[in-house]
């Protein structure tokens, strides 16, 4: 014990980590694809291997070495005229064109029928039903189908497969016929065969159709010499009308003439509207109306001649005469003065009151001279507006009869010129075929146009076995790097803390190692490093350290939350600190069970009922880690209890006795007492668990706890892999110094790892599940390993030495 004493004291070489929240770049940086391809390496293999397996043989079995066959017609595009001698397409107009008629008549049904009937008697396999095509021989052969077909079909089915191709290539006189075979004797007998029967048919077709196409010339030609007279008469006719078949001016002048009346109509029409506007004015305000400023001045000078107007401002301009004089000998109170003033002023005011009088008679006077003038006017402008509709109907009749003489007279032009186009274009055409027919006469003592380039050869050896096999090769390798690809893309798992932090944008607390990547004897050394250094970036997150009140939660089930409370609690616990651990997940407590606490004892409901925390709480001697847990009975009625007024207070008044208070609480996603504990606590964290917590999970759960204003520290990622460890350094120091790791056996601190397979206790209590068998370590679970291995080490040499007060004292 000594030793394991010593330890206390001793700091496993623990590293701290920046933990500031990722930027908004690093938030969005998408995760490495070829990461995530090696990841899924069997599904890599397994595609390369079922291409490569099932393809490779197929591939060597069924594909057989192809031979191109071509033989080859030759076109002439030009043709020696035998009058001149010189070069002439003939009756090519496009060369090129008429290259691919013939080549589209070498697929013909007539060409093909006569080289079925030609090959029909030689027995060739070609026509045994095995198809040429590899991909339809072996559809064939999976399937077990074979359809007999006609020996025509085949060919046609030969053209659709591509297996025989006819092209008439640019820049060469030359059809080439083409065809891809396993068997070059019946390849080039069948081409040979195609090139014989287009002769055959080209030919004898070539000379029908010169037959038919000189009939067809005549024909047309005495069909021209008919139209071109009727054209004529017809012409002649329309003419003797006018006495001349140009009628362009006498056009022109009845256009003239139309415009004319067009525009005088409108000038009409213009008038009249005025005249409407005028007339329905007049007839809805009764009155002439006089401008303003005329009115004004009409009115000042009515005003200003009234003769007692007149006389009172005479009278006004004595009165003030008088005054000013009066004003220069007495003064102001002298009575003449005032008499005087107050004369003046009852004078102004009857001058006032006239003007007012003689405003009002003005008014009255101005609306009766403007209902007389507006009657005269409604007279004058109805008259007015009679004779401008006359105007406008004789404008209207003269245009309409104009107008309908001047269409007529276009109709006949249009009818002359059209027929004098036609004329001449038949005339034309009458040309162009006399002329054809001429050519057509001297051509037919031409040498023929078509010949025989050359017979079918073999062109070329196609091998496609080893193309096919690189394909498949890399088809295989593709199709498992897409798939793999396909599947970490729809992972929504976190594995790394960098998946953390580049897409969930929370801080990453800390990290435990998964035990499959490190050896057995460095995993108390690599536990303990992964908690010191949680303990020690919970203390940099805030100046005044640790909270008091921590939180532990997790989004869902099995990630490892139960553990992480239990192994802080522990951790702080034996570093001097004061602590308690609550379990506050009272649908599904696990503290008790994982402490091995007696069964069916007092815990957290008893304490919110009202019963006393001194006889409740239970404390561990190895740690004095004092623990509040948890049982089932009161599981139905949760929320009730932990709504209670009382709760927080009770909570709050708990804390104060301790340094910090570690709650254990349900997982976040799925019951609202997470939400509840996180309100009461003074910061949370998440838990997260490596390959489990998937990211739309760990990112709600922070939104949730956000919403209520939690203060959330970050989340401590389980069970990852020892390189992105947040202590991945450990395994690689300690295991430099054997003599090191020799004595840390002896004198290590208490560890304890969990027996949990995901390294949450607390969310499975069914360990049987073998699919993860990833154990995280906790300091309770390895003090009792390395008791139990310490005991089996004294065991052992007491048998050696044979004494067994070893047993004795160990039990």
């Amino acid at each position: 014990m000594n030793d394991l004493d010593k330890y206390h004291d001793q700091v496993v070489g623990q590293e701290v980590y920046a933990i500031q929240a990722p930027t908004e770049h690093e938030k969005d940086a998408a995760p490495s694809i070829l990461a995530g391809v090696i990841r899924r390496w069997y599904i890599v293999l397994i595609m390369f291997l079922l291409f490569t397996g099932a393809g490779l043989p197929a591939v060597w079995y069924l594909v057989k070495p192809q031979y191109v066959v071509t033989g080859a017609i030759r076109v002439a595009p030009m043709m020696i005229e035998i009058i001149t001698g010189e070069r002439d397409p003939g009756n090519i107009s496009n060369y090129e064109s008429y290259m691919n008629t013939q080549a589209a008549m070498v697929t013909s049904s007539q060409v093909i029928q006569r080289v079925a009937d030609d090959l029909k008697s030689k027995d060739l396999d070609f026509f045994k039903n095995e198809p040429t095509d590899p991909v339809t021989r072996i559809k064939q052969k999976l399937l077990g189908t074979k359809v007999n077909r006609e020996p025509a079909w085949l060919l046609k089915q030969a053209f659709i497969d591509q297996v025989i191709v006819v092209t008439a290539p640019r820049n060469k006189e030359l059809i080439e016929i083409t065809m891809t075979g396993e068997n070059e004797v019946e390849a080039k007998q069948i081409v040979d065969a195609f090139i014989r029967a287009y002769m055959d048919v080209g030919v004898a077709s070539a000379i029908q159709e010169e037959d038919k196409t000189l009939t067809t010339l005549e024909d047309a030609l005495k069909l021209n010499s008919e139209k071109m007279e009727s054209q004529r008469q017809t012409i002649y006719r329309l003419g003797q009308e006018y006495g001349t078949t140009i009628l362009d001016n006498r056009q022109d002048m009845m256009l003239r003439r139309v415009q004319g009346l067009l525009d005088a109509l409108t000038q009409a029409e213009a008038d009249r509207i005025k005249l409407e506007a005028q007339v329905q004015l007049l007839e809805q305000t009764k009155e002439q109306p006089i401008a303003p400023e005329d009115l004004l001045s009409i009115r000042q000078d009515y005003i200003n001649g009234d003769p007692g107007v007149v006389a009172l401002t005479d009278n006004i301009t004595t009165l003030e005469q008088g005054l000013i004089v009066a004003q220069q000998m007495y003064t102001e109170t002298n009575p003449e003065v005032q008499q005087k003033t107050e004369l003046l002023t009852m004078m102004r005011e009857r001058l006032k009151e006239r003007k007012e009088e003689v405003d009002k008679a003005f008014d009255e006077l101005a609306a009766k001279e403007a209902a007389s003038a507006g009657q005269k006017k409604l007279v004058t402008l109805r008259s007015d507006l009679e004779q401008a509709k006359m105007i406008e109907q004789r404008l209207r009749e003269s245009l309409s009869s104009q107008d309908a003489e001047t269409i007529e007279l276009g109709r006949k032009h249009l009818t002359i010129q059209k027929l004098q186009e036609e004329n001449e274009l038949t005339k034309q055409m009458y040309n162009t075929i006399l002329q054809r027919i001429q050519d057509l006469e001297m051509q037919r003592k031409r040498p023929t146009r078509i010949s025989v380039a050359y017979n079918a050869e073999i062109a070329q050896i196609n091998d496609r076995r080893l193309k096919l096999s690189a394909a498949l090769v890399f088809a295989g390798l593709v199709c498992g790097v897409g798939l793999a690809h396909l599947r970490d893309k729809a992972d929504q798992s976190l594995r790394t803390p960098d998946d953390v932090a580049k897409r969930i944008g929370i801080r990453i607390i800390g990290t435990t190692t998964s035990l499959n990547t490190i050896k057995p004897s460095l995993l108390p050394e690599q536990i303990i490093g992964d908690y010191q250094t949680i303990r020690a970036n919970l203390g940099l997150l805030a100046d005044e350290g640790i909270p008091r009140k921590l939180v532990v939660t997790s989004p869902g089930m099995r990630e490892g939350k139960t553990t992480l409370a239990v192994n802080l609690a522990t951790s702080l616990s034996e570093s001097g600190k004061h602590v308690l651990l609550i379990d506050g997940d009272l649908r599904k407590p696990d503290v008790a069970r994982l402490l091995n606490l007696p069964r069916g004892s007092s815990g957290l409901q008893d304490v919110l009922k009202g019963a006393e925390f001194g006889d409740v709480v239970h404390s561990i001697p190895s740690t004095g880690l004092d623990v509040l847990a948890s049982d089932f009975n009161s599981a139905a009625d949760v929320y009730e209890l932990l709504t209670l007024p009382s709760t927080a207070k009770l909570i709050k008044e708990i804390s104060e006795k301790y340094d910090h208070v570690i709650i254990d609480t349900p997982p976040a996603l799925g019951f609202p007492d997470a939400m509840f504990w996180a309100k009461l606590g003074d910061a949370v964290i998440l838990t997260s668990y490596a390959g489990h917590t998937t990211m739309p999970d760990l990112r709600e759960a922070k939104e949730r706890l956000s919403q209520i204003g939690a203060r959330i520290l970050g989340t401590v990622l389980s069970s990852v892999q020892a390189g992105h460890s947040y202590y991945r350094h450990s395994h690689s120091y300690y295991a430099q110094s054997a003599q090191y790791r020799e004595s840390a056996k002896l004198s290590r601190k208490k560890l304890m790892y969990s027996a949990d397979d995901n390294g949450s206790i607390d969310d499975n209590s069914e360990k049987s599940n073998t699919s993860e068998s990833n154990q995280n370590y906790s300091y309770t679970q390895s003090t009792k390993s390395r008791k139990t291995t310490k005991r089996e080490k004294k065991k052992k040499d007491s048998a050696e030495n044979g004494d067994d007060s070893t047993d004795n004292s160990e039990a």
